[in-house]
C-alpha cells in the first residue's frame, strides 16, 4: 500500500484485551513501564492517550501509535511524554499540526494563531523500593567476602538492574584491594563501570575489625544533581541540532518529562536556564522578582544562538495521577511567548528594568 494511503487508515486502538496476557509472558516485564499503564488505576492516562491519537492528523497518530506500542521502555516512555504534552497543550487551547524532522519535532499552533516548533525530551526512573534496597545489600555482602580487611564506602551512581549480580564486582573490588594492601595503588578511590552499572569506591582508613564487614556505608543514587547535570547536556543538544534545520524565524518550545516525577530546586533551574540574578527584588505578597544584567555567562536561555527558545516546560503524569507542570519562559527569546499563552505556573518574564531582564515566578492562570 502507498505511504500516503497507509497514513490515512486510522492507527488501531493502543491497549487490546490481548496485550495484559502478552506482556506477562515477556521476561523481566515486571518493572515494565506498560504494566503501569495498564493497571486499573491507570484507566484514566489510557483513555488520555487513546484521546490524544484519536484527534490527531493521521501522520502524527500514526508516530504515536509506534511509540505508544512498543515495548520497549524507552520508546513507550517517549511516546507516553509526547501524548502528554500535546494532551496538556490541546486543554489550554493549542492545536497539534504535525510532526516532522529525523528526531520527532511538533508542529503546534498557539491560542493567539502564531505556529512555533516543540522538541519533548524524555527520562524514565524505576523506582522500586524493595527490590533497590535488596540490591544494594547484596552488593554489600559480596564485597564483605573479599580478602583484604581495608575498609570502603560505595557510591552507586545509577539504579542497579533489579538481576545485577554482584560477583564479576566483588572479583575487580579484591583485586583493587590487593593492589592498595601491596602499596601499588595511587590515591584512594576506584570506580567500575559497564553499560547498566557506574559504582565508585572510597578508602576510609580504616581496617576492618573483629565481625566488622569491609563495606561501611553504600549510598544510593542522588537524582537531582545529576538529573539537572543530564537535562542542560540534553537542552543543548536538542536546540542546537534543530537550530541547524529550522527556518531562522521559527520559535521553539522544548518540553522536558520525567516519570515519576522531578526532583529539582528551583535555584538549580534558575542557574541552568537564567544565569546568576545581580538582585532581587518583592513584586507583591509572597513573591519575588530576580534581575538580570551583565553576566556574561552563556547560560541555556542567554546563549545568543538561542533566542528562538522560547521556553521550557517541566512536565510528570504518572498512569494513575494528574499531570503536573511548570513552565520557565525565556525573557531573551526574539519573540517572547507569553504567560498567558500557555496558563501554567512557573517564571515569566516581567517587564524589563533598566535594560535589564527581570523574571517573575506566577500562580496557575485562569481558563
Amino acid at each position: 500500500m502507498p505511504q500516503a494511503l497507509a497514513l490515512a487508515v486510522p492507527p488501531p486502538p493502543l491497549f487490546p484485551p490481548e496485550l495484559g496476557d502478552e506482556l506477562a509472558r515477556l521476561p523481566g516485564a515486571r518493572h515494565a513501564f506498560l504494566r503501569q499503564l495498564l493497571a486499573p488505576d491507570g484507566a484514566p492516562a489510557r483513555a488520555l492517550l487513546q484521546a490524544v491519537l484519536d484527534g490527531a492528523p493521521p501522520p502524527l497518530a500514526h508516530h504515536l501509535a509506534d511509540q505508544l506500542g512498543s515495548l520497549r521502555n524507552d520508546r513507550l516512555l517517549q511516546g507516553y511524554a509526547e501524548a502528554s504534552t500535546l494532551a496538556l497543550l490541546q486543554d489550554r487551547g493549542w492545536t497539534a499540526l504535525g510532526v516532522h524532522g529525523p528526531r520527532p519535532t511538533f508542529a503546534l499552533r498557539a491560542p493567539d494563531g502564531a505556529e512555533l516548533d516543540a522538541v519533548v525530551l524524555s527520562w524514565g526512573e524505576q523506582r522500586r523500593p524493595g527490590p533497590d534496597r535488596e540490591v544494594l545489600a547484596r552488593l554489600a555482602r559480596a564485597l564483605d567476602r573479599v580478602g583484604s580487611r581495608q575498609r570502603v564506602a560505595v557510591v552507586v551512581r545509577r539504579w542497579l538492574p533489579h538481576d545485577f549480580d554482584p560477583e564479576p564486582v566483588r572479583r575487580a573490588i579484591d583485586l583493587w584491594l590487593r593492589e592498595v594492601e601491596r602499596g601499588t595503588w595511587e590515591g584512594r578511590y576506584a570506580a567500575y563501570d559497564d553499560a547498566q552499572i557506574s559504582l565508585e569506591f572510597a578508602l576510609t582508613g580504616e581496617r576492618a575489625r573483629g565481625r566488622q564487614g569491609v563495606v561501611t556505608f553504600v549510598l544510593p543514587p542522588t537524582h537531582a544533581h545529576h538529573r539537572l547535570r543530564a537535562l542542560g547536556r540534553a537542552l543543548h543538544a536538542e536546540i542546537d541540532a534543530w537550530r541547524l534545520v529550522a527556518p531562522p524565524d521559527r520559535p521553539l518550545l522544548a518540553v522536558a518529562f520525567a516519570q515519576p516525577g522531578w526532583d529539582l530546586a528551583p535555584g538549580g533551574l534558575r542557574e541552568l536556564l537564567l544565569g546568576k540574578a545581580d538582585r532581587m527584588s518583592s513584586a507583591g505578597p509572597g513573591n519575588v522578582e530576580w534581575h538580570f544584567g551583565g553576566d556574561p555567562a552563556p547560560t541555556l536561555f542567554r546563549d545568543p544562538l538561542h533566542r528562538g527558545l522560547q521556553g521550557l516546560v517541566l512536565l510528570s503524569h504518572p498512569p494513575s495521577g494528574a499531570p503536573r507542570a511548570e513552565a520557565w519562559l525565556n525573557p531573551w527569546a526574539t519573540t517572547p511567548l507569553p504567560a498567558a499563552q500557555l496558563g501554567l505556573p512557573g517564571y515569566a518574564p516581567a517587564p524589563p528594568q533598566r535594560g535589564r531582564a527581570v523574571v517573575r515566578r506566577v500562580p496557575p492562570l485562569a481558563r
